[in-house]
């Protein structure tokens, strides 16, 4: 008997050892090119990149078997660089379930530096991870349903990450799409997805309206989207577009911001035949002439709530669209934030008409800051909870841990 127990112990141990992911390391285009062809006919499927800049002159990684991992062998973004140079079409291109990217800068794809979508099968468990996305030629990372519309991509999840476009970037735009077709993260018909805890950061035009910093609609559903600082972009969240809607979802604890900017901003916070969403505890700061903060638009907007939101703009139904509103206030002072020109909507002071004055919300159990709710009598209006100890240290450490590189 205790030789045939220890015979089990040793097959078991044998099949974890066997289990164990094995990792390659490549240091150049070629070599990350043959380890991605490798991981998708059935070899390593953990890719680790040496620190340096690599410039792809029109290569892409197309990953199309399940459980690939290609990051930064050092685990900072900005030590590992992949420039397209706008020759490369897409860097990533993603087919396969329970991929992973973390620990990277992607610069200068010509359209999408990550796209994920199906090719004959539903693709889940995306990970973007401390990955640095810049100057994309279009969205930076798409997200699409095939063509027949009989395969998605769900429960996916953008984390920890810096998407922006700059200004040499912007002009690109206008050369590749003669219009402003650029965007943070758009996604059609998915389902489950998470955007949280990035900074996204400056998509917008001189000559026409961008798309938003985060997207969900074309039908998707159930998303998740919090804790996230968008900054200076023409519309920030959207859940829905027109009749092309969105069922479901969570938009909480966000920062959106934008600057005195220009004649194409929009609104922060959209939701356009977007039924049952529930927007609570953002704050929004514009200073733009856009005169609203937050709108549900359109018939197909309904059994939905808005509360606990803090703007200094108006929140609006158009077109028929109907929401429950409870407890938001839209008359927020630049004064009351630390330094809303950066982005940063931590307030400054405990203000009488936000502080413990928010309505109780069920599993809202923390701020942006992960500070626990309530802290005091009840919760706080928007997106920071209100701490005594201060604030303007603790603003800055969020924003410090979110822009590592």
């Amino acid at each position: 008997m205790r030789i045939r127990i220890l015979w089990l112990f040793w097959i078991i141990a044998v099949s974890l050892i066997s289990a164990e992911v094995r990792a390659v390391t490549v240091s150049t285009v070629a070599e990350l090119s043959a380890a991605v062809n490798a991981a998708n006919s059935g070899g390593d499927k953990m890719i680790r990149i040496a620190a340096g800049t690599y410039n792809l002159h029109g290569t892409y990684f197309r990953l199309t078997a399940d459980g690939i991992t290609v990051g930064g062998a050092t685990g900072k973004r900005g030590d590992v660089v992949l420039d397209g140079h706008y020759e490369t079409t897409e860097i990533f291109q993603i087919l396969g379930s329970n991929t992973t990217l973390q620990n990277m800068t992607l610069l200068r794809a010509r359209y999408h530096p990550i796209h994920i979508y199906p090719d004959g099968k539903d693709v889940t468990g995306t990970l973007i991870s401390n990955v640095h996305i810049r100057d994309p030629g279009q969205q930076a990372v798409k997200i699409n349903q095939n063509s027949a519309k009989t395969f998605s991509v769900d429960f996916g999840r953008i984390t920890g990450s810096r998407i922006e476009l700059s200004e040499s970037g912007r002009s690109m735009v206008w050369q590749i799409n003669g219009s402003c077709y650029t965007g943070g993260v758009d996604a059609h018909h998915a389902a489950g997805w998470r955007i949280d805890n990035n900074v996204i950061e400056g998509f917008w035009c001189y000559g026409g309206l961008a798309e938003h910093g985060v997207h969900f609609w074309s039908f998707s559903r159930d998303t998740l989207v919090e804790k996230n600082r968008i900054i200076n972009c023409d519309r920030g969240i959207g859940f829905g577009l027109g009749t092309s809607g969105h069922t479901g979802g969570v938009i909480r604890n966000n920062f959106v911001y934008h600057n005195t900017g220009h004649a194409y901003s929009d609104v922060g916070i959209g939701l356009e035949s977007a039924s049952g969403a529930q927007v609570y505890n953002n704050t929004l700061y514009h200073q733009h002439p856009y005169p609203n903060a937050i709108e549900y638009r359109f018939a197909a907007t309904h059994s939905g709530v808005i509360r606990n939101n803090l703007a200094n703009k108006a929140i609006v139904s158009r077109d028929g669209g109907s929401a429950n509103l409870t407890a938001n206030v839209t008359n927020a002072q630049l004064g009351w934030f630390v330094d809303a020109d950066s982005g940063d909507l931590h307030l400054a002071a405990a203000v009488s008409t936000v502080v413990d004055r928010g309505v109780f919300i069920f599993g809202l159990e923390e701020d942006i800051d992960d500070d626990p709710r309530p802290m005091g009598r009840g919760m706080d209006i928007g997106a920071d909870e209100w701490l005594q100890a201060d604030r303007k240290t603790q603003g800055l450490t969020w924003l410090n841990l979110l822009l590592t590189e």
